[in-house]
């Protein structure tokens, strides 16, 4: 007997649907002496990194025991790891990669499967994440020098990421690398143009772009204004002038204006060991502030955390808008808040501790920590959309992340699994031809 968890697991990565499309990469080899398609060797590297192996050599090993599956990914047999260590250094067509996360994304809009289900508004978050980092540069123009606390250098590959928060599955939906001499607030422009471009029609998915403070300014708020998006942008020290008007607008530090009453609250939760609660506070006095004429309101949100051992701890987040006033309530505005860390606290959490990201990388040479990133983006997308989206019952939605790779490498690599799937799928599509 299986678990039912594994024959579902096997049905979800038979449908071509569920798994990107490889087939429009371009291929950098010489024809002479091809022995594997491009494909193949991709989707090794694909399902590798959706079992949760964390080098090259694992996903040789897995390629050894798949069975069942191997027609369906195109993988007739083991894969050397030189083999993958070869295509990452030479292969070029990051863009190529890139369509075929945007195809993902694609595939899973047409089966309604990004609808807004935690929030009421379309909402990208948009964070910066390392991607690699070590004491010695690579041969990446994009490769950046940074500095330990103690003086030291090291280099590092850095990227803005752009994740659908308000979706149940939070899918990154673009990535772009941060150029060697530039940093996440130089890029913001490009990345919102280049989002507009791909995704500008897609059912207003682009309905609120947030940030943090880090690539907070009056001109990218311009920008994001003027192309007809809504933005949410956190406001911190590095826009201080921004700041104490923040505090005084909205009942808070030296020069608070009086008068500000809590608007909206949530109950007393339990969080990562503590008791936690968020208060509202807002304004729409900022309308017309030099250089943020496009502002509409300034939130408050007051975070109340209490310890077991009576510590108690508050810490005020201000974040400026151009939603109209009554676009959200404050109950909807505090849940806004809140999804604002899916990005920290979904993708790059996963990423670095799942997908282990942060690991010893798995190949330096030419561009193949980019190349491994967008694969890694297509294995988180897929993983989260098989646990919050394909499994629709809460215990599966809360499954453990070890049991997710258990489940995956007993679908991938025990062929009685893979037979059942399909003959479940089978019998159900006949019986629905019979109705």
């Amino acid at each position: 007997m299986f678990d039912p968890h594994v024959k579902r697991f096997a049905r979800f990565l038979r449908k071509r649907g569920n798994t990107p499309d490889f087939s429009s990469v371009n291929d950098a080899r010489k024809r002479r002496g091809r022995r594997w398609t491009l494909p193949s060797l991709l989707n090794a590297i694909f399902v590798g990194m959706m079992a949760f192996e964390t080098n090259l050599r694992g996903v040789e090993r897995l390629s050894r025991d798949l069975d069942g599956c191997r027609r369906r990914f195109g993988i007739r047999r083991r894969v050397p790891d030189s083999t993958l260590t070869r295509l990452l250094i030479r292969h070029r067509d990051e863009e190529g990669l890139r369509q075929a996360l945007i195809g993902q994304i694609r595939q899973a809009e047409r089966k309604k499967a990004l609808e807004p289900v935690r929030l009421p508004i379309n909402m990208v978050a948009i964070d910066g994440q390392t991607i690699w980092s070590g004491e010695k540069n690579i041969d990446d123009p994009a490769c950046q020098p940074a500095h330990h606390d103690d003086g030291t250098t090291y280099y590092r590959l850095h990227t803005l990421h752009a994740v659908l928060v308000s979706a149940a599955s939070q899918p990154c939906i673009d990535q772009l690398l941060v150029r060697g001499k530039t940093n996440e607030m130089g890029e913001y422009v490009n990345f919102i143009n280049r989002l507009v471009a791909t995704y500008g029609r897609s059912e207003d998915r682009l309905e609120l772009i947030s940030n943090d403070a880090g690539m907070t300014s009056a001109a990218n708020a311009k920008h994001t204004n003027g192309l007809g998006l809504g933005y949410l942008m956190g406001v911190k020290e590095n826009q201080p002038t921004l700041l104490r008007e923040a505090e005084r607008l909205c009942g808070w530090g030296e020069h608070k204006q009086v008068g500000h009453v809590c608007e909206a609250a949530t109950g007393w939760e339990r969080y990562q060991g503590r008791f936690v609660r968020r208060e509202l506070f807002r304004s729409r006095e900022i309308e017309s502030w030099p250089d943020w004429e496009s502002a509409r309101q300034i939130w408050r949100v007051k975070q109340t955390s209490r310890y077991d051992d009576g510590k108690v701890v508050v810490e005020n987040r201000f974040f400026i808008t151009n939603l109209p006033w009554n676009r959200l309530t404050g109950v909807q505005i505090l849940e806004v808040v809140r999804a604002m860390w899916g990005v920290e606290n979904g993708c790059h959490w996963s990423l670095d501790v799942i997908l282990k990201q942060d690991t010893r990388g798995w190949c330096t040479g030419g561009k193949a920590i980019r190349m491994l990133s967008w694969l890694r983006l297509m294995a988180y997308n897929a993983l989260r959309l098989l646990k919050d989206r394909y499994l629709r019952s809460e215990t599966s939605h809360t499954m453990a992340w070890d049991d997710m790779r258990r489940h995956l490498t007993k679908s991938l690599t025990d062929a009685r699994a893979w037979l059942s799937a399909a003959i479940n799928e089978t019998t159900r599509e006949a019986t629905t031809a019979t109705l």
